[in-house]
């Protein structure tokens, strides 16, 4: 009796290790990754102590605070360019100078740029700033 190979027929395959994620534990990201997984492993006959909890959350609630002042702070400065002629170093290494059209956020990539004559740059760039004529 002859056989027919079996197509679509499942092979078995050895899973490739997975490389680690790494975590920044400055960020308030990292920062709820360890502190849960102090949580996780901690001795049961020894739990933390409320008040060490509870000071741990209020780091946490200040860190969250001092971020998004900082974002906000970011955004007015560069938002205050609108309009400004600035002086920026260009991508070749000279400066060029133009007028600030206005500012792109990116969400995703978290990042402000800066939009002068048509050309995005990055704010760090920007050498001088001048109040239009």
């Amino acid at each position: 009796m002859p056989t027919t190979p079996v197509t679509g027929a499942f092979t078995p395959t050895t899973p490739g290790v997975k490389p680690r994620e790494q975590t920044d534990i400055f960020s308030s990201g990292g920062f709820l990754k360890l502190l849960a997984s102090q949580m996780r492993n901690q001795n049961p006959l020894e739990p933390v102590k409320d008040m060490e909890f509870i000071g741990q959350m209020a780091q946490f609630s200040t860190l969250e605070q001092v971020t998004n002042l900082n974002q906000t702070n970011q955004l007015a400065q560069r938002a205050g360019l609108i309009g400004k002629q600035v002086t920026y170093q260009s991508a070749n290494g000279l400066s060029s100078t133009g007028t600030v059209e206005r500012l792109v956020i990116d969400n995703v990539a978290q990042t402000m740029r800066l939009v002068v004559n048509g050309v995005e740059i990055d704010p760090s760039t920007v050498l001088t700033v001048e109040n239009p004529a």
